[in-house]
C-alpha cells in the first residue's frame, strides 16, 4: 500500500484531523523507524488526499497535543515509539482488510463456483486474487488444486473412490486421478473436458516444479475458457451445484 492509498482509506476511519496527521507519520516510520515530517508536509498530504485543508501551524500544535509524537529541534514530528501500537490499533481496519478482487468477473467467476463447498469457494477466490493481481504461477497451481479436489468429488460422490485409491486408502497423484478418468473411463467426461484435464496439470506442473519456469497472464488465459468448461463438468458430475 503506498502513501496516497493509504490517506484515502483513512476516510472512512473517523478519525481527526490531528490523529490522521499522527497515522502519516505511523505509516512512514513502519518502513522508515524514526522517520520525520514537518506539519506543512502532513497539511498537503491530508489536502492532497482530500480529507481536509488544514492550516499547517494549527494542526502542528494539535498534533503535538495528542501526547503520539516527538518533536526535533527543526520543528519536525515522528512517532512515538510507545505510540505506535496505539496508532496502529487505530488504522488496523484499513492496514490489514484483503486486497479487493472482482470475483464476480474474475478468472473463476461466482457463478461456477458460489454455493459450492466452502474450501471449493475459498481456493476459487484465491485464484481470482492472484490473477487479478498478476501472481500467474499462483494462480496456475491453485487451478490445478481446485480441479484434482473436484476429481476427488466425483469419485466419492459416485462411490467409485475404490477404483482409484492406493491399498493404503490414500488417493494418488494427480496424474493418476486424470488417467482414471480419462483413459479408463472412470468418468464420463466430454472430450473437450479430457484434453483440458491434460492441459490444466501441465500448466500447474510447470509453475510448482520447474524452477526455470515463470508463468505469464497468456499460459492462464489460453486455458481458461476450456477451465470453465471442466469445473462445470465435474460439479455435475459430483453434483455440487
Amino acid at each position: 500500500m503506498q502513501i496516497e492509498d493509504f490517506c484515502v482509506a483513512m476516510k472512512k476511519l473517523g478519525l481527526t484531523q490531528a490523529q490522521q496527521a499522527v497515522a502519516i507519520l505511523w505509516f512512514v516510520d513502519k518502513d522508515n523507524p524514526g522517520a520525520e515530517r514537518n506539519p506543512g508536509d502532513l497539511a498537503r498530504q491530508l489536502r492532497d488526499a482530500g480529507l481536509c485543508s488544514p492550516h499547517s501551524t494549527r494542526l502542528g500544535e494539535a498534533v503535538w497535543k495528542t501526547g503520539h509524537v516527538l518533536k526535533s529541534r527543526n520543528g519536525n514530528l515522528k512517532i512515538k515509539p510507545a505510540s505506535r501500537a496505539t496508532v496502529q490499533e487505530w488504522v488496523a481496519t484499513i492496514v490489514n482488510a484483503p486486497p479487493d478482487v472482482d470475483q464476480d468477473n474474475g478468472y473463476l467467476p461466482e457463478a461456477v463456483w458460489l454455493g459450492t463447498r466452502s474450501y471449493i469457494e475459498k481456493i476459487a477466490r484465491q485464484i481470482n486474487g492472484c490473477y487479478q493481481f498478476g501472481f500467474y504461477d499462483g494462480a496456475a497451481v491453485l487451478v490445478r488444486r481446485v480441479i484434482e479436489t473436484l476429481l476427488i468429488e466425483c469419485y466419492e460422490h459416485l462411490r467409485i473412490d475404490g477404483k482409484i485409491k492406493r491399498s493404503d486408502g490414500n488417493y494418488p497423484m494427480l496424474a493418476e486421478l486424470i488417467k482414471g478418468a480419462v483413459d479408463n473411463g472412470h468418468l464420463s467426461l466430454g472430450r473437450e473436458s479430457k484434453k483440458v484435464l491434460k492441459d490444466t496439470k501441465t500448466v500447474g506442473d510447470r509453475s510448482a516444479h520447474n524452477r526455470r519456469y515463470t508463468a505469464v497472464k497468456a499460459d492462464l488465459d489460453n486455458i481458461k475458457y476450456g477451465v470453465r468448461l471442466v469445473l462445470d463438468e465435474l460439479m455435475h458430475l459430483s453434483e455440487l451445484k
